[in-house]
């Protein structure tokens, strides 16, 4: 009997032994898997923000985008507005009457009557009445042109004065396209 004392002392022992074991490792499973779980949380973490912060930049690109298309599209409009505007002022200009063209040619030429030796080059649009008048302050008139329009050309010696309103609407370009954008769009 002895010997079965003896023997379930070693078999309690022994499971004492094994169910300790068995703690300890349930206890580092759990640890293991603790660990791995708050691994795992921080990862994804981790991944969320990198994930954010690269949804936030390609919405902040696609933003920015848009904004400047927006801007862009607005820019083309207001040139093709401005655009109109022009167009209308040479055709404004192209349909003056008669009568308040010629006043504003005779003022142009008139400046330069004290001159000698001044010639005058003159579009078809009332030759007639401009050359008289170019012809009465002792100007030069030559042959009309057809290479502009509206306005008159005068040469005084070297020196060419261009008056011709086509021409002088490209110089002053810049500065006109300034006022249409300043009249017609500083209220919005």
């Amino acid at each position: 009997m002895e010997e079965e004392i003896i023997l379930n002392k070693i078999i309690e022992d022994a499971n004492q032994k094994a169910n300790s074991i068995i703690r300890e490792a349930e206890e580092k499973a759990k640890k293991i898997e603790e660990d791995n779980r708050q691994k795992a949380i921080k990862q994804s973490q981790e991944q969320y923000e990198i994930m954010k912060k690269k949804v936030i930049l390609e919405c902040s690109s696609q933003i920015e985008q848009a904004e400047f298309e927006a801007r862009n599209n607005e820019l083309k409009e207001k040139k093709k507005i401005i655009e109109i505007v022009r167009e209308k002022a040479k055709q404004k200009i192209k349909d003056m009457e008669k009568e308040i063209y010629v006043k504003l040619i005779d003022e142009k030429i008139s400046k330069y009557k004290e001159l000698e030796n001044v010639e005058v080059i003159l579009p078809k649009k009332c030759y007639e009445e401009i050359s008289t008048i170019a012809s009465n302050y002792g100007m030069k008139v030559l042959e009309e042109t057809s290479e502009f329009e509206l306005g008159v050309i005068l040469k005084c010696g070297n020196i060419e004065y261009n008056y011709d309103f086509e021409e002088n609407m490209k110089v002053m370009e810049e500065e006109i396209e300034k006022q249409i954008d300043t009249i017609l769009f500083s209220q919005i």
